[in-house]
């Protein structure tokens, strides 16, 4: 039996998905209007096996398959993180704390970098059409929201664009409308790399004809680093060599200098018009709303090839209320980019993670509170040392609060971060606030308020450490089921099913 390499293969992931109980392949004839979207929100709400989609209603060019909740929580297995596991090829069992813990010691390892194969064995050659072949209104693309402004093909998608000196290749998500047969209007904002990539094409005066790839169904490492807010002129492609200790295949595109993932499912090739603004969205974001009218002007990309395996499959995300892809990977992956940041500077910091519920707005860091009480500081200097690391700069760019807990919480329990919350800090007196910083306008107080005029400010760091921990050990009595002593626990657990429960 073949051994499966879900990281490096999307077709691979898919048939480990199925062979953990945690896929179920939904033949019954699905309305890509809002149907597709509904299901896919359930499942996530419920931590249900991930749905293919494989009977789409209503497409004149049925191309593709649809897969959603690629990365969102499961129950289906042992581990609620299993489907993130797999896009590093670590094991299904894998906990989030642990794969946080991983990236950041991939960081310290030699990068490979991609090799090329011949178009003539690169799978998402297998297909292709051209020019007004190419009509994106008339595949499968769902509605996902009610209010939504209109289809959106790119959600789980990966953008690959290049700097016009080849010195950086960076692939990266951005979400994208469909808004002509073959054209698509998308975020393309500071401080993302897609915007830096671009403004060079821009400075030699090509900022209406940037090359660009569009790529679904990636391998699976690649659309998680595409994720990652990894240090600007770093190439992707690369990294995950690092991730996954061996090399990626790629393959030139047919109308551009591109490289792109051999084993893509389907591929758009095209030019990024940055100059052409038109209406995009609203769109169900990743913090759990669709403010009705709340459309903006972006850039506008037109798509000339499309390459295609047999038997397409496209992912998709359909963010919203936590738990989704959004939030697994943009939110938690951060936390990988500020652990390394952090101890790198000498912060004692344990562990960093985004709580889902907290919809990727909110950072949480363990300290180590001896080596805490060995800096000799205090609330205000300690916090504002985290905040300047941090709150200026890309890594953070998503984030509005950082909170500061010490190392008898577990930052990966929502009711032990809420409980230290409400009760380690005062609001306000514990608060080090940073008006200075760019905002992150997706963030709904900030565009539904007066933050948005100069999309600034609104960023804090929150101290939920107890003052006198600062100075000294402090011993108090946790009243909940582990505090209790072990033996009463032991006794406790094993006579359950004999009490009666």
């Amino acid at each position: 039996m073949t051994t499966l390499n879900p990281g490096l293969r999307f077709r691979d992931f898919i048939e480990a998905l199925k062979q953990n109980n945690d896929l179920v392949e939904i033949n019954e004839e699905v309305d890509p209007n809002l149907e597709v979207g509904a299901i896919t929100r359930k499942c996530y709400e419920e931590e249900l096996a991930a749905p293919l989609f494989n009977n789409l209603k209503g497409a004149d060019m049925n191309l593709f398959k649809i897969l959603g909740c690629p990365a969102g929580l499961t129950k289906s297995t042992e581990n609620d993180h299993s489907r993130v596991a797999l896009h590093l090829n670590l094991p299904a069992s894998t906990p989030m704390s642990k794969i946080i813990r991983y990236l950041v010691d991939c960081k310290k390892k030699d990068v490979i970098p991609p090799h090329e194969i011949p178009a003539s064995e690169a799978p998402c050659k297998e297909n292709s059409l051209s020019g007004d072949e190419i009509d994106l209104d008339a595949l499968p693309v769902p509605l996902l929201h009610k209010g939504d402004g209109g289809k959106y093909i790119q959600t789980y998608g990966m953008w690959c664009l290049q700097t016009p000196d080849g010195s950086w290749t960076n692939w990266s998500i951005a979400r994208g409308q469909v808004t002509g047969k073959r054209n698509i209007a998308g975020l393309v904002m500071n401080p993302q790399h897609i915007r830096q990539v671009a403004d060079k094409w821009a400075a030699i005066g090509k900022g209406r004809e940037v090359p660009v790839c569009l790529c679904f169904g990636v391998p699976p490492a690649a659309i998680l680093v595409s994720s990652m807010p990894i240090p600007d002129g770093a190439t992707e492609s690369e990294y995950i060599g690092a991730l996954l200790g061996e090399s990626l295949p790629v393959v030139k595109a047919t109308t551009n200098d591109l490289m792109v993932p051999a084993t893509s499912e389907i591929v758009l090739e095209g030019t990024l018009d940055l100059e052409n603004l038109v209406p995009e969205g609203p769109f169900g974001e990743m913090h759990g709303y669709v403010f009705e009218g709340a459309s903006h002007p972006c850039p506008t990309y037109t798509f000339n090839h499309m390459t295609y395996r047999n038997d397409a499959i496209m992912p998709i995300s359909n963010p919203g209320l936590s738990t989704d892809e959004t939030h697994t990977f943009i939110g938690g992956l951060t936390s990988a980019e500020v652990l390394s940041i952090l101890e790198e500077a000498g912060v004692p910091v344990l562990e960093a993670f985004t709580p889902y519920q907290c919809q990727a707005l909110v950072l949480a860091l363990k300290i180590d509170l001896k080596k805490l009480r060995d800096l000799k500081t205090n609330p205000k200097d300690f916090s504002k040392w985290i905040g300047d690391l941090l709150l200026p700069h890309k890594p953070c760019f998503i984030i509005h609060e950082i909170i500061l807990f010490g190392d008898d919480i577990d930052i990966f329990s929502f009711r032990d971060v809420a409980w230290a919350y409400a009760t380690r800090h005062a609001p306000v007196y514990d608060m080090v606030e940073y008006s200075e910083v760019k905002a992150f306008a997706l963030a709904p107080f900030v565009n539904q308020s007066d933050l948005m005029k100069k999309v600034q400010g609104g960023k804090s760091v929150t101290n939920c450490i107890l003052h006198s921990q600062y100075e000294r050990e402090v011993e108090f009595v946790r009243c909940d089921f582990s505090g209790y002593p072990e033996e009463i626990k032991d006794k406790v657990l094993s006579k359950w099913s004999t009490y009666g429960f």
